[in-house]
Protein backbone atom coordinates (compact mmCIF):
# COMPACT_ATOMS: atom_id res chain seq x y z
CA UNK A 1 0.00 0.00 0.00
CA UNK A 2 1.09 3.50 -0.98
CA UNK A 3 0.10 6.90 0.41
CA UNK A 4 -0.61 8.84 -2.40
CA UNK A 5 -1.31 12.35 -0.89
CA UNK A 6 -1.44 13.69 3.06
CA UNK A 7 -3.31 16.58 4.74
CA UNK A 8 -2.47 17.83 8.32
CA UNK A 9 -2.63 20.36 10.52
CA UNK A 10 -2.04 20.76 14.37
CA UNK A 11 -3.58 23.49 16.68
CA UNK A 12 -5.92 24.60 13.81
CA UNK A 13 -7.64 28.01 14.58
CA UNK A 14 -4.76 28.44 17.39
CA UNK A 15 -1.48 30.70 17.63
CA UNK A 16 0.21 27.50 17.54
CA UNK A 17 -1.14 26.56 14.06
CA UNK A 18 1.00 24.30 11.60
CA UNK A 19 0.05 22.30 9.10
CA UNK A 20 0.77 20.72 5.34
CA UNK A 21 -1.57 21.41 2.41
CA UNK A 22 -2.23 17.84 0.23
CA UNK A 23 0.89 16.85 -0.15
CA UNK A 24 1.34 14.42 -3.47
CA UNK A 25 3.58 11.48 -3.10
CA UNK A 26 5.09 9.14 -5.86
CA UNK A 27 7.21 6.05 -5.42
CA UNK A 28 10.38 7.93 -4.34
CA UNK A 29 10.30 11.09 -3.02
CA UNK A 30 13.09 13.64 -1.37
CA UNK A 31 12.00 16.46 0.91
CA UNK A 32 14.49 19.14 0.49
CA UNK A 33 14.46 22.89 2.28
CA UNK A 34 16.43 24.64 4.54
CA UNK A 35 17.01 24.55 8.02
CA UNK A 36 13.48 24.66 9.67
CA UNK A 37 11.24 24.73 7.08
CA UNK A 38 9.98 21.39 7.90
CA UNK A 39 11.23 18.60 6.57
CA UNK A 40 11.90 16.47 9.32
CA UNK A 41 8.10 17.60 10.90
CA UNK A 42 6.80 16.12 7.97
CA UNK A 43 8.37 12.69 8.05
CA UNK A 44 7.46 12.97 11.78
CA UNK A 45 3.87 13.44 10.87
CA UNK A 46 3.64 10.12 8.73
CA UNK A 47 5.45 8.38 10.92
CA UNK A 48 3.56 9.25 13.68
CA UNK A 49 0.65 8.18 11.72
CA UNK A 50 2.17 4.53 11.64
CA UNK A 51 2.49 4.37 14.95
CA UNK A 52 -0.70 5.33 15.85
CA UNK A 53 -2.86 2.86 13.04
CA UNK A 54 -0.81 0.00 14.00
CA UNK A 55 -1.13 0.46 18.04
CA UNK A 56 2.73 1.18 18.65
CA UNK A 57 2.06 3.84 20.16
CA UNK A 58 -0.89 5.29 22.88
CA UNK A 59 -2.81 8.49 21.45
CA UNK A 60 -1.51 11.00 24.19
CA UNK A 61 -0.85 14.07 21.82
CA UNK A 62 -2.51 17.32 22.45
CA UNK A 63 -3.83 18.54 18.60
CA UNK A 64 -4.13 16.34 15.04
CA UNK A 65 -6.00 16.61 12.04
CA UNK A 66 -5.04 14.02 9.12
CA UNK A 67 -6.58 13.35 5.89
CA UNK A 68 -4.68 10.74 3.90
CA UNK A 69 -5.45 9.12 0.47
CA UNK A 70 -3.52 5.43 0.37
CA UNK A 71 -3.43 3.00 -3.12
CA UNK A 72 -3.77 0.24 -2.67
CA UNK A 73 -3.30 -2.30 -5.53
CA UNK A 74 -5.68 0.45 -7.12
CA UNK A 75 -8.58 0.42 -4.31
CA UNK A 76 -8.06 4.05 -3.05
CA UNK A 77 -8.45 4.17 0.97
CA UNK A 78 -9.09 7.70 2.66
CA UNK A 79 -8.57 7.71 5.97
CA UNK A 80 -9.82 10.55 8.52
CA UNK A 81 -8.62 11.16 11.50
CA UNK A 82 -9.05 14.11 14.13
CA UNK A 83 -8.05 14.19 17.84
CA UNK A 84 -7.64 17.02 20.83
CA UNK A 85 -6.35 16.56 24.25
CA UNK A 86 -5.61 12.81 23.33
CA UNK A 87 -9.45 12.08 22.85
CA UNK A 88 -10.57 10.98 18.81
CA UNK A 89 -12.88 13.87 17.62
CA UNK A 90 -13.56 12.30 14.16
CA UNK A 91 -12.57 9.14 12.67
CA UNK A 92 -13.21 7.90 8.95
CA UNK A 93 -12.45 5.37 6.56
CA UNK A 94 -13.31 5.05 3.07
CA UNK A 95 -13.00 2.34 0.66
CA UNK A 96 -13.27 3.58 -3.10
CA UNK A 97 -16.23 6.21 -1.99
CA UNK A 98 -17.86 3.69 0.29
CA UNK A 99 -17.63 4.50 3.99
CA UNK A 100 -16.96 1.58 6.39
CA UNK A 101 -15.91 3.57 9.40
CA UNK A 102 -17.56 6.99 10.60
CA UNK A 103 -16.76 7.83 14.38
CA UNK A 104 -17.50 10.90 15.96
CA UNK A 105 -16.69 13.01 19.29
CA UNK A 106 -17.90 10.99 22.09
CA UNK A 107 -16.67 7.27 20.49
CA UNK A 108 -19.97 6.31 18.99
CA UNK A 109 -19.85 5.48 15.60
CA UNK A 110 -21.30 3.33 12.98
CA UNK A 111 -18.70 0.52 10.77
CA UNK A 112 -19.42 -2.06 8.43
CA UNK A 113 -20.14 -5.74 9.29
CA UNK A 114 -18.70 -7.99 6.74
CA UNK A 115 -20.52 -10.90 7.84
CA UNK A 116 -23.82 -9.30 8.40
CA UNK A 117 -23.31 -6.78 5.37
CA UNK A 118 -24.54 -3.96 7.04
CA UNK A 119 -23.69 -1.02 9.27
CA UNK A 120 -23.75 -1.27 12.91
CA UNK A 121 -23.24 1.36 16.16
CA UNK A 122 -20.23 0.75 17.99
CA UNK A 123 -18.40 2.77 20.79
CA UNK A 124 -14.67 3.18 21.43
CA UNK A 125 -12.68 4.48 24.39
CA UNK A 126 -12.34 8.15 24.00
CA UNK A 127 -8.69 7.45 23.94
CA UNK A 128 -8.20 5.01 21.24
CA UNK A 129 -8.50 4.52 17.72
CA UNK A 130 -11.57 2.50 16.06
CA UNK A 131 -9.02 1.14 13.34
CA UNK A 132 -7.16 -0.40 16.36
CA UNK A 133 -9.42 -1.29 18.73
CA UNK A 134 -12.01 -2.87 16.40
CA UNK A 135 -9.70 -4.86 14.34
CA UNK A 136 -11.31 -7.82 13.28
CA UNK A 137 -10.34 -10.47 10.44
CA UNK A 138 -13.91 -11.94 10.20
CA UNK A 139 -16.36 -8.37 10.66
CA UNK A 140 -13.96 -5.40 9.71
CA UNK A 141 -11.27 -7.11 7.69
CA UNK A 142 -10.65 -3.40 5.96
CA UNK A 143 -8.50 -2.40 8.92
CA UNK A 144 -5.73 -4.79 7.99
CA UNK A 145 -4.07 -2.96 4.63
CA UNK A 146 -3.90 0.08 7.65
CA UNK A 147 -2.51 -2.00 10.14
CA UNK A 148 -0.07 -3.40 8.12
CA UNK A 149 1.14 -0.29 6.51
CA UNK A 150 1.95 0.94 9.56
CA UNK A 151 3.15 -1.71 11.06
CA UNK A 152 5.83 -2.32 8.73
CA UNK A 153 6.60 1.54 8.48
CA UNK A 154 10.48 2.31 8.83
CA UNK A 155 12.33 5.48 10.09
CA UNK A 156 15.31 6.22 9.66
CA UNK A 157 16.83 9.40 11.19
CA UNK A 158 20.34 9.48 9.54
CA UNK A 159 21.92 12.46 11.35
CA UNK A 160 21.58 10.57 14.59
CA UNK A 161 23.99 7.53 15.41
CA UNK A 162 21.43 4.73 14.27
CA UNK A 163 22.92 2.48 17.18
CA UNK A 164 26.49 3.42 17.19
CA UNK A 165 26.15 4.25 20.97
CA UNK A 166 24.42 1.29 21.90
CA UNK A 167 25.74 -2.28 22.67
CA UNK A 168 23.62 -5.58 23.24
CA UNK A 169 24.01 -8.48 25.68
CA UNK A 170 23.53 -11.58 23.08
CA UNK A 171 23.25 -15.29 24.20
CA UNK A 172 23.38 -17.63 21.21
CA UNK A 173 20.21 -19.79 22.92
CA UNK A 174 18.26 -16.94 22.92
CA UNK A 175 15.89 -15.97 19.55
CA UNK A 176 15.87 -12.34 19.79
CA UNK A 177 12.28 -12.57 20.28
CA UNK A 178 12.17 -9.10 22.06
CA UNK A 179 13.67 -7.35 19.23
CA UNK A 180 11.35 -4.17 17.84
CA UNK A 181 12.64 -3.91 14.48
CA UNK A 182 11.02 -0.13 14.33
CA UNK A 183 13.76 0.35 16.85
CA UNK A 184 16.78 1.74 14.88
CA UNK A 185 19.39 1.72 17.73
CA UNK A 186 18.44 -2.32 18.07
CA UNK A 187 21.46 -2.58 14.85
CA UNK A 188 23.49 -5.64 16.73
CA UNK A 189 20.50 -7.24 17.64
CA UNK A 190 19.37 -7.26 14.13
CA UNK A 191 22.25 -8.06 12.38
CA UNK A 192 22.50 -11.17 15.23
CA UNK A 193 18.50 -12.19 14.54
CA UNK A 194 19.55 -11.50 10.50
CA UNK A 195 22.13 -14.01 10.46
CA UNK A 196 20.54 -16.75 12.38
CA UNK A 197 17.34 -16.23 10.26
CA UNK A 198 18.50 -15.93 6.77
CA UNK A 199 22.33 -17.32 6.96
CA UNK A 200 25.06 -16.20 4.49
CA UNK A 201 22.71 -14.55 2.11
CA UNK A 202 21.97 -11.67 4.48
CA UNK A 203 25.66 -11.10 5.77
CA UNK A 204 26.27 -11.16 1.60
CA UNK A 205 23.86 -8.65 0.83
CA UNK A 206 24.79 -6.13 3.53
CA UNK A 207 28.65 -6.32 2.49
CA UNK A 208 27.07 -6.08 -1.55
CA UNK A 209 25.75 -2.88 -0.67
CA UNK A 210 28.46 -1.48 1.43
CA UNK A 211 30.63 -2.35 -1.42
CA UNK A 212 28.72 -0.03 -3.94
CA UNK A 213 29.10 2.59 -1.43
CA UNK A 214 32.97 2.29 -1.06
CA UNK A 215 33.27 0.32 1.66
CA UNK A 216 35.09 -3.10 0.96
CA UNK A 217 34.33 -5.78 3.40
CA UNK A 218 36.02 -9.04 4.02
CA UNK A 219 33.76 -9.81 7.24
CA UNK A 220 30.64 -8.32 9.42
CA UNK A 221 30.52 -10.12 12.56
CA UNK A 222 29.18 -9.07 16.33
CA UNK A 223 31.94 -9.03 18.93
CA UNK A 224 33.54 -7.75 21.87
CA UNK A 225 34.52 -4.30 21.50
CA UNK A 226 38.22 -4.23 21.31
CA UNK A 227 38.90 -0.57 22.17
CA UNK A 228 37.08 -0.80 25.09
CA UNK A 229 37.68 -1.59 28.69
CA UNK A 230 35.61 -3.34 30.56
CA UNK A 231 35.84 -4.15 34.52
CA UNK A 232 36.25 -8.14 35.76
CA UNK A 233 32.84 -9.10 37.30
CA UNK A 234 30.04 -11.69 37.30
CA UNK A 235 28.05 -8.95 34.24
CA UNK A 236 28.26 -10.29 30.78
CA UNK A 237 30.66 -8.19 28.57
CA UNK A 238 28.29 -6.46 25.83
CA UNK A 239 28.99 -6.69 21.81
CA UNK A 240 28.90 -4.44 18.94
CA UNK A 241 29.48 -4.77 15.52
CA UNK A 242 32.70 -5.63 14.25
CA UNK A 243 34.00 -5.50 10.25
CA UNK A 244 37.47 -6.48 8.65
CA UNK A 245 37.78 -3.88 5.87
CA UNK A 246 40.17 -5.46 2.73
CA UNK A 247 42.82 -2.79 3.31
CA UNK A 248 43.26 -3.23 6.87
CA UNK A 249 45.21 -6.20 8.93
CA UNK A 250 43.19 -5.78 12.28
CA UNK A 251 38.96 -5.64 12.47
CA UNK A 252 37.09 -2.30 13.29
CA UNK A 253 35.05 -2.22 16.20
CA UNK A 254 31.98 -0.13 15.80
CA UNK A 255 33.50 2.52 18.52
CA UNK A 256 36.41 3.19 15.78
CA UNK A 257 33.89 3.33 13.22
CA UNK A 258 33.74 6.65 11.74
CA UNK A 259 30.19 7.89 12.19
CA UNK A 260 29.48 7.77 8.38
CA UNK A 261 30.31 4.65 8.03
CA UNK A 262 28.71 3.49 11.11
CA UNK A 263 25.32 5.15 9.85
CA UNK A 264 25.46 3.84 6.41
CA UNK A 265 26.12 0.28 7.58
CA UNK A 266 22.95 0.56 10.21
CA UNK A 267 20.83 1.79 7.50
CA UNK A 268 21.73 -0.88 5.27
CA UNK A 269 21.91 -3.88 7.78
CA UNK A 270 18.31 -2.52 9.03
CA UNK A 271 17.05 -1.98 5.43
CA UNK A 272 18.23 -5.89 4.67
CA UNK A 273 16.48 -7.56 7.51
CA UNK A 274 13.18 -5.60 7.27
CA UNK A 275 13.13 -6.47 2.92
CA UNK A 276 13.89 -10.61 3.71
CA UNK A 277 11.70 -10.51 6.99
CA UNK A 278 8.85 -8.44 6.12
CA UNK A 279 8.48 -5.92 3.36
CA UNK A 280 8.50 -2.59 4.71
CA UNK A 281 5.40 -0.41 3.59
CA UNK A 282 7.36 2.87 3.54
CA UNK A 283 10.85 3.94 4.41
CA UNK A 284 11.45 7.21 5.67
CA UNK A 285 14.80 8.50 6.19
CA UNK A 286 15.95 12.05 7.36
CA UNK A 287 18.86 14.09 6.56
CA UNK A 288 19.95 11.05 4.24
CA UNK A 289 23.99 10.93 3.32
CA UNK A 290 24.56 13.13 6.62
CA UNK A 291 28.25 12.79 7.78
CA UNK A 292 29.27 10.79 3.93
CA UNK A 293 31.55 12.27 1.62
CA UNK A 294 30.33 13.71 -1.51
CA UNK A 295 30.97 10.04 -3.80
CA UNK A 296 29.76 7.72 -0.84
CA UNK A 297 26.55 10.25 -0.48
CA UNK A 298 25.78 9.64 -3.90
CA UNK A 299 26.19 6.04 -4.10
CA UNK A 300 24.00 5.37 -1.09
CA UNK A 301 21.44 7.97 -2.74
CA UNK A 302 21.43 5.82 -6.07
CA UNK A 303 21.11 2.16 -4.06
CA UNK A 304 18.47 3.54 -2.44
CA UNK A 305 16.54 4.71 -5.41
CA UNK A 306 17.47 1.32 -7.02
CA UNK A 307 16.15 -0.62 -3.79
CA UNK A 308 12.48 1.45 -3.83
CA UNK A 309 12.56 1.34 -7.92
CA UNK A 310 12.82 -2.59 -7.79
CA UNK A 311 9.76 -3.32 -5.24
CA UNK A 312 6.91 -2.23 -4.03
CA UNK A 313 8.42 0.02 -1.19
CA UNK A 314 7.43 3.47 -1.51
CA UNK A 315 10.24 5.90 -0.57
CA UNK A 316 10.69 9.28 1.46
CA UNK A 317 13.80 10.63 2.42
CA UNK A 318 14.75 14.27 3.58
CA UNK A 319 17.67 16.42 2.80
CA UNK A 320 19.32 20.19 2.91
CA UNK A 321 22.61 18.67 1.20
CA UNK A 322 23.56 19.88 -2.20
CA UNK A 323 25.33 16.91 -3.04
CA UNK A 324 22.31 14.78 -2.55
CA UNK A 325 20.23 16.77 -3.87
CA UNK A 326 22.53 16.80 -7.26
CA UNK A 327 22.41 13.24 -7.51
CA UNK A 328 18.08 12.73 -7.39
CA UNK A 329 16.51 13.46 -10.66
CA UNK A 330 13.98 16.57 -10.36
CA UNK A 331 11.25 13.90 -10.42
CA UNK A 332 11.57 13.01 -7.40
CA UNK A 333 12.02 16.02 -5.36
CA UNK A 334 9.31 18.05 -3.07
CA UNK A 335 10.51 21.26 -2.12
CA UNK A 336 9.69 23.01 1.24
CA UNK A 337 9.06 26.52 1.52
CA UNK A 338 8.17 27.55 5.35
CA UNK A 339 5.10 30.18 5.05
CA UNK A 340 3.16 31.26 8.18
CA UNK A 341 0.88 28.27 10.12
CA UNK A 342 1.89 26.18 6.80
CA UNK A 343 4.39 24.22 4.95
CA UNK A 344 4.08 24.74 0.89
CA UNK A 345 5.43 21.91 -0.80
CA UNK A 346 6.30 21.99 -4.65
CA UNK A 347 6.58 19.00 -6.97
CA UNK A 348 5.99 17.28 -10.32
CA UNK A 349 2.37 16.84 -9.34
CA UNK A 350 1.10 20.46 -8.16
CA UNK A 351 4.01 22.70 -10.55
CA UNK A 352 5.09 20.80 -13.18
CA UNK A 353 5.38 23.07 -15.88
CA UNK A 354 7.98 24.96 -13.39
CA UNK A 355 10.57 21.78 -13.15
CA UNK A 356 10.27 20.83 -16.57
CA UNK A 357 11.29 24.99 -17.20
CA UNK A 358 14.22 24.86 -14.94
CA UNK A 359 15.40 21.63 -16.63
CA UNK A 360 15.69 23.36 -20.11
CA UNK A 361 17.98 26.17 -18.32
CA UNK A 362 20.74 22.83 -18.34
CA UNK A 363 21.91 24.19 -14.65
CA UNK A 364 22.14 21.74 -12.19
CA UNK A 365 19.25 20.60 -9.58
CA UNK A 366 20.78 21.92 -6.33
CA UNK A 367 20.34 25.59 -8.19
CA UNK A 368 16.91 24.83 -8.81
CA UNK A 369 16.96 25.46 -4.87
CA UNK A 370 19.08 27.93 -4.01
CA UNK A 371 17.79 30.37 -7.41
CA UNK A 372 14.51 29.83 -5.75
CA UNK A 373 13.38 28.97 -8.92
CA UNK A 374 10.38 27.14 -7.63
CA UNK A 375 8.91 29.58 -6.18
CA UNK A 376 9.26 32.12 -8.98
CA UNK A 377 7.99 29.96 -11.52
CA UNK A 378 4.91 29.12 -9.40
CA UNK A 379 4.13 32.83 -8.77
CA UNK A 380 3.96 33.24 -12.43
CA UNK A 381 1.21 31.19 -13.40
Amino acid sequence: MRMKTITYVQFEEKPREWGIDNFSLGNINLVVGKNATGKSKILNVIGGLANLISGDVELKFRSGKYNVVFDNDGKEITYILEYEESRVLKEKLIINSKPVLDRHDGGRGTIFAEEENKEINFQAPENQLACVNRRDDVQHPFFEALYKWGKQMRHYHFGSPLGKDCFAIINNDEKGSDLNPKDTNQVVVMFWKGRKEFSDRFVDAIKVDMKSIGYNLDKIDVGRPMSLAFKPGPIQIPNGMLVQESDLDEETDQNDMSQGMFRAMSLLIQLNYSQMGSIPSCILIDDIGEGLDYERASALIKLLVEKAKNSKVQLIMSTNDRFVMNNVPLEYWSVVRRLPKRTKIYNYKNARKTFEEFELTGLNNFDFFSSRFYVEGKDQK
